[in-house]
C-alpha cells in the first residue's frame, strides 16, 4: 500500500498520542454488536497493543466474562471484526436490491450501497486500510476473500449486462476493478462535502452509464441507418 494511501486511510491516528476518553457505544442492538462496534473503535483508531479486552468490555457496557463467551481472545475479536464487516456488507445488497430487478439498476444499487456502507463505517474502511503484522496470514485470508467475493459478485452483474445487451463491454473483470478503484478512490479521498447517498447514486450512475455507453451509440446507429 503506498504511503499515501496509508495516510489518508489513518487521518486522525496518533500512535503515541492518547486518545480523550471515548463515550460508550449505544445500548441498543445485541450484546455481541456493541462487543464488536466498541472493539472497532478502539481497534481502528489506536495501536493493537493499547486496545485490551477490559477496555472493550467497558466500551461495550458489557462484563469482560461477557466478551470471552462472544470472543476467545483479543485476535480472534480484531478477526472477527473483520469478518462482521464483509458479511453485513452482504446482508445489506441481499435486504435492499430486488433479485429480480433490471441488471443496470441492481450494479447501479451495489455501488450505491457500498459506498453508503464505507461511508457511514469510516472506522472499518481505516481497520482495513492499515496493517497489523501480528496477525498478518489471518488477516490477508480474510482481506483476500473479501476482495475476491466483490470481484465475483461485480462480474457476475457485469456478465449479466453482457449477455443481456444492457451493457458493452469487452472484458468483465476490466470493468469489475474500474468499478473497485472508483469507490476506493472516492471513500479514501472525495470526503463528506456530500451526504453518502448522494455520493454513492451520482457514482453508480456515472459508471452504469459508462459501461451501457456503447449500447445506447449502437442503437441509436441502428435506428439512424433504418
Amino acid at each position: 500500500m503506498s504511503q499515501h494511501i496509508r495516510k489518508a486511510a489513518s487521518a486522525g491516528y496518533q500512535e503515541t498520542a492518547p486518545l480523550p476518553p471515548r463515550a460508550p457505544v449505544s445500548n441498543h442492538g445485541s450484546k455481541r454488536d456493541r462487543i464488536l462496534e466498541a472493539g472497532l473503535k478502539l481497534f481502528a483508531n489506536e495501536p493493537y497493543q493499547a486496545v485490551t479486552m477490559d477496555r472493550v468490555a467497558e466500551l461495550a457496557g458489557v462484563a469482560k466474562g461477557t466478551l470471552y463467551l462472544y470472543f476467545q481472545s483479543k485476535e480472534d475479536l480484531y478477526l472477527g471484526i473483520l469478518s462482521d464487516g464483509m458479511e453485513t456488507m452482504s446482508r445489506n445488497y441481499q435486504s435492499s436490491v430486488d433479485p429480480n430487478a433490471d441488471v443496470k439498476v441492481r450494479l447501479r444499487s451495489a455501488i450505491t450501497l457500498s459506498v453508503e456502507f464505507y461511508s457511514q463505517r469510516r472506522d472499518l474502511l481505516r481497520l482495513m486500510m492499515t496493517e497489523e503484522p501480528r496477525m498478518a496470514e489471518a488477516r490477508n485470508r480474510i482481506r483476500e476473500e473479501w476482495r475476491d467475493r466483490g470481484v465475483r459478485f461485480f462480474t457476475s452483474l457485469i456478465e449479466e449486462g453482457i449477455q443481456s445487451g444492457a451493457l458493452q463491454v469487452n472484458d468483465a473483470h476490466l470493468a469489475t476493478y474500474a468499478i473497485l478503484g472508483s469507490m476506493r478512490t472516492v471513500m479514501l479521498f472525495y470526503g463528506a462535502q456530500r451526504p453518502a447517498d448522494q455520493i454513492g447514486s451520482e457514482l453508480g450512475g456515472m459508471l452504469v452509464r459508462g459501461l451501457s455507453a456503447a449500447t445506447q451509440s449502437n442503437h441509436r446507429k441502428t435506428s439512424h441507418h433504418q
